[in-house]
């Protein structure tokens, strides 16, 4: 590390001739502030204003439009197969299993036949190994 050198240890004009070059920033005051603003004002009064253009709004609208429209689609044709049996997910457990059988039959009681015919082809579905309900 430097020591460092006091003033009584340098020439006398170096001092002067250092605190001449070593004065402070001028503090800017809401004065100056002011006409900075208005001298700004006054240089971009002329330029025309640049309105964007329409076409450039209806190109991003109508591409946020057509990716909404082919995500909705991506999705209903990943999911196309499993709406009409999640349909019968009663227990809101994500999966159609046993536990919505029962869930069904506990529900339809008042009508004993048609209730059983659904009752049993939701069994079916559920118990099929191949997923084709026969």
């Amino acid at each position: 590390m430097k020591p460092e050198i006091e003033s009584s240890e340098l020439p006398d004009d170096v001092v002067r001739e250092m605190r001449r070059l070593d004065k402070s920033l001028a503090v800017l005051t809401p004065a100056v502030d002011r006409q900075v603003a208005a001298a700004a004002a006054a240089h971009f009064r002329n330029r025309p204003e640049r309105a964007r253009p329409a076409i450039r709004r209806w190109a991003v609208s109508g591409a946020l439009a057509a990716s909404l429209v082919i995500g909705v689609f991506v999705v209903r044709l990943q999911t196309g197969g499993e709406r009409d049996l999640l349909a019968n997910d009663f227990d809101g457990s994500g999966i159609v299993d046993i536990l919505d059988a029962h869930a069904l039959a506990r529900t339809n009681r008042a009508a004993p036949a048609e209730s059983q015919a659904e009752i049993n082809a939701l069994i079916r579905e559920i118990v099929a190994l191949n997923g084709s309900g026969s």
